[in-house]
């Protein structure tokens, strides 16, 4: 388990973006910023969210249709190359989508520059230790799981009658369900057992009950509503190791939020009120937000990355700066390069920069040196609330890697 580090504040404040102000938090571990993310509009679709679209128009040849998501005009793109599990609710569906179907679609991703937001017909609820989604009505493990452990989950999901012995669901013949990896942790006692066939079968219900009402619902009725911000913010922060013990605000609004889903007992609430200081200024808010934003950042040693984000890909390039000067370069070279792998990596997760991304780190003669900043990235790569793939170096010396996709990078949030 990640290590959980002390006296983490969360600031949660308004903050304005050219003409635009967005509610803003962001994490503070000794004075450094850890996390920043630019909060939800109340009114904007949140990933995960389950709602009724209706039909605009058909692409035939890409295949894909688009949908009228609201009556405030946001549009989803659905792919049309399979149509097997569609729900259309406003008639018998035949397998040939029409203008006009009302459709029950979920959210899988935010509109990113021109693109708009991506929908699902497959559409899942997520539980503590699993997904129901629909299907063809079957168990599913992730992939992380040992047969060990699958063998004890199926048992015990056989003998409370929710699966038959070939891993077919008993009475959830249009869904299917998947055990996701934290499942495995519930194995070590009967009470944990019983608390996982739990989850899987309210999960399962959850989602038919869903499905049944919604028939009954009116177009853009929303079914499903994700976690709340504070829920993700939260659960970001525990996924890179973080943990909250004091949380401060300058918004009334945020402040009572806060007090009706912060336990007291876990984290300190304080509502920031100073006419002559602002929390903004009283903690330099202007001056890491342009870092943020910065494409040079400079590292202690007095070497420097620049970041450049493209269509494609983000190159960091990582350069030695005052850092040489009447000192071993070979030495430097290694520490500098090894400082600005940490500092990557937290650069990419204040920014949620994502997809590919490639590092050009400064020049070694010692390729023993690649592999400890191999090495050391895979390491800490782990504190980081997207999953992170680091690849090899390249005949170049180049160091590849990738960051999962969810949600906007902060670049594209302030447009």
């Amino acid at each position: 388990m990640k290590q959980l580090e002390p006296n983490g504040k969360l600031i949660l404040t308004e903050y304005t973006f050219g003409k635009q102000t967005r509610d803003i938090a962001f994490f503070l571990k000794d004075n450094r910023m850890e996390y920043l993310k630019i909060l939800p509009r109340e009114d904007a679709l949140l990933v995960g969210t389950i709602l009724i679209g209706k039909c605009r128009h058909q692409v035939p040849n890409i295949p894909a249709a688009f949908f009228a998501l609201n009556q405030e005009g946001d549009i989803g793109f659905l792919s049309t190359k399979n149509t097997e599990h569609l729900k259309v609710l406003n008639r018998e569906f035949k397998g040939k989508l029409a203008d006009g179907d009302e459709v029950l679609l979920q959210v899988r991703r935010e509109p990113v520059k021109t693109k708009e937001y991506a929908v699902s017909g497959n559409v899942e609820l997520q539980g503590r230790f699993c997904v129901a989604g629909f299907g063809s009505g079957r168990l599913f493990f992730s992939r992380n799981h040992k047969d060990s452990v699958k063998d004890v989950i199926s048992s015990y999901l056989r003998q409370k009658a929710l699966c038959a012995p070939d891993l077919s669901l008993i009475g959830y013949s249009g869904y299917d369900l998947i055990l996701r990896t934290r499942a495995e942790k519930m194995t070590d006692s009967a009470e944990h057992m019983e608390a996982l066939y739990r989850d899987c079968a309210d999960t399962l219900a959850a989602l038919e009950q869903m499905v049944s009402q919604a028939v009954n619902r009116s177009c853009f009725s929303i079914l499903e509503k994700p976690a709340s911000w504070l829920d993700s913010v939260r659960e970001d922060l525990l996924s890179c190791g973080f943990q909250v013990t004091e949380y401060i605000t300058d918004s009334y609004r945020l402040y009572t939020s806060l007090q009706e889903n912060v336990l007291k007992q876990d984290s300190q609430i304080r509502y920031y009120q100073d006419n002559q200081v602002s929390l903004p200024v009283l903690y330099n808010i202007s001056a890491r937000i342009e870092e943020a934003l910065g494409t040079k950042v400079w590292l202690k040693s007095g070497g420097y990355l620049c970041i450049e984000q493209t269509e494609a890909m983000t190159v960091v390039d990582v350069n030695t700066g005052k850092a040489t000067r009447g000192k071993n370069s070979e030495k430097v070279f290694f520490e500098t390069n090894m400082e600005a792998a940490a500092e990557v990596l937290r650069q990419l997760r204040l920014r949620n920069i994502t997809g590919i991304i490639v590092i050009d780190f400064i020049n070694m003669a010692d390729k023993s040196h690649e592999e400890s900043i191999l090495n050391a990235m895979k390491e800490l790569a782990v504190h980081d609330y997207q999953k992170v793939h680091i690849y090899e170096f390249t005949k170049l010396g180049l160091l590849e890697l990738t960051r999962e996709k969810r949600g906007k990078s902060l670049q594209e949030s302030i447009k």
